[in-house]
């Protein structure tokens, strides 16, 4: 109970101050000079990973308390911990190389699809 409602708080609280920050006109992703905000962006992508984390943990833990009803509490928490940080940690590197104009997205989230695929599968 206290893993699920500490979830739902972090889940709460990052929405909510995204919320905030979009609604602030001054929280604007680029400067005057078309350059990059990066203590803007840094705070954006740490509240989005923190909501993405939270979420995905929620799922998958209620998707092991559904479905394994069999598994233990300690080793549900921790399997759904891993799998949402694994994917969580995954979307923040597919997302750093589309910043910096490595890879697009789309071919990001496929190559990351497989390798969690391969990862968790084989």
């Amino acid at each position: 109970m206290k893993f699920t409602f500490t979830f739902f708080f972090l889940l709460g609280f990052s929405v909510s101050f995204l919320y905030y920050l979009f609604q602030n006109q001054a929280f604007l992703p680029t400067v005057s000079l078309h350059e990059v905000n990066w203590s803007n962006l840094f705070v954006f992508v740490t509240f989005s990973l923190l909501s993405l984390l939270s979420l995905l943990n929620l799922i998958f833990y209620h998707s092991y308390k559904i479905f394994k009803k069999e598994m233990p509490e300690k080793l549900r928490i921790r399997e759904s911990v891993k799998f949402s940080l694994f994917i969580s940690l995954g979307i923040l590197v597919v997302f750093a190389l589309h910043i910096f104009h490595i890879i697009s997205f789309p071919w990001g989230i496929g190559i990351l699809v497989v390798l969690l695929l391969l990862f968790f599968v084989v």
